[in-house]
């Protein structure tokens, strides 16, 4: 309901009084708050073309899924054969593996794009980001404008973890599509436990990136300069990403399968190795090295060396393994943000 404001002396109409959206300056309910939109502007060059990449990776590997589609087609209704191939299917086999090939390869490239893109996303944040303000000082005008020093650090995170979060769930849904579909006689993907591939096609791609941006806002608040936080957030996210798979293996109860001396291995296919042995009479274990000298069944009668054993994590062990690494990396995530906040608190009193 409208409400009147009270009629002029001189007899014209009563003026409506101002709606709310209008007493706070004409932002509607679906409009980014000031600060927000303050950040898009000043990195909008920044951000345009990393949308752009986003798109372009993503528009590439679909494109390239589906020519492999068209390739299997064609070699299907060609009545050829991959492994029993005669003279005249030479280039139908032909291209359809080179299709394939090409493919694995970008899958691999997509992956390793993904893997490297918390380090980029780190030197962002750190540098550009916040870095460069607080060495030029630029932050006081914020700071000066009704804006608390957290809201300051608080937009800009949520705007370029929106960004992140958003850009690295469509490439990880493309390339989960890209590896997991295609024809059943495809040789050449990759297994699910390969770093490239796993580290791309789950919820650990996204958990990286965002501790990217963590680490590259802490430590830009901590250096207070644009080289120097830079190369920190670049330091501390390349380690973290190499490091923690490191501990992927341990961080879910392995499978474990045993045979004879003499039998064939029985781990199953598509299966992430752990740890391969000797087992002995009483049902002890040893190092599969241990016998690897000149005498190998010498050595193996002299340890009583009955059978061997290998544990190991099947492709159901997927998600359990996604799940608990992305809850680590999260957790990191969480206590770098904190700090950030508590040291940006400090140094703004």
């Amino acid at each position: 309901m409208t409400t009147l404001m009270p009629a002029p002396e001189n007899g014209s109409a009563p003026t409506p009084a101002p709606t709310p959206t209008e007493a706070r300056g004409g932002r509607t309910g679906l409009s980014l708050p000031g600060p927000c939109r303050a950040v898009l502007r000043q990195h909008r060059t920044a951000l345009w073309i990393t949308v752009a990449l986003f798109a372009l990776a993503a528009a590439a590997l679909i494109a390239d899924r589906l020519w492999v589609a068209h390739a299997a087609d064609v070699f299907t209704a060609s009545d050829c054969s991959i492994r029993h191939t005669t003279r005249e299917c030479g280039d139908s086999v032909r291209g359809y593996l080179d299709a394939e090939l090409q493919l694995d390869r970008n899958l691999d490239y997509l992956g390793m794009g993904l893997l490297a893109l918390p380090c980029l996303i780190g030197a962002f944040v750190a540098g550009p980001l916040v870095g460069r303000e607080l060495e030029t000082g630029t932050y006081k005008l914020g700071w000066t404008q009704s804006v608390t020093p957290a809201r300051w650090l608080a937009d800009r995170l949520l705007v370029c973890a929106a960004l992140v979060a958003a850009g690295t769930a469509v490439l990880v849904a493309v390339q989960r599509w890209a590896w997991t579909t295609g024809p059943d006689h495809a040789y050449s993907r990759g297994p699910w436990y390969e770093r490239a591939i796993y580290g791309s096609v789950g919820p650990v791609a996204l958990a990286y990136a965002l501790l990217g941006l963590a680490v590259g806002a802490l430590a830009g608040l901590l250096l207070r300069r644009t080289l120097p936080a830079i190369g920190a957030a670049v330091a501390v996210t390349a380690g973290a990403v190499a490091a923690l798979p490191l501990l992927r293996p341990h961080l879910w109860p392995t499978e474990t399968v045993t045979w004879s001396r003499t039998g064939p291995p029985a781990t199953p296919p598509f299966g992430l190795p752990v740890e391969r042995g000797l087992l002995t009479a009483d049902g002890g274990r040893l190092p599969e090295s241990l016998c690897w000298g000149p005498d190998p069944q010498r050595c193996l009668a002299d340890h009583q060396v009955t059978g061997r054993y290998a544990e190991f994590h099947p492709s159901s062990h997927f998600w359990p393994l996604q799940l608990v690494e992305s809850g680590i990396v999260l957790v990191l995530t969480a206590a770098a943000v904190y700090a950030a906040f508590r040291l940006l608190r400090r140094r703004a009193a």
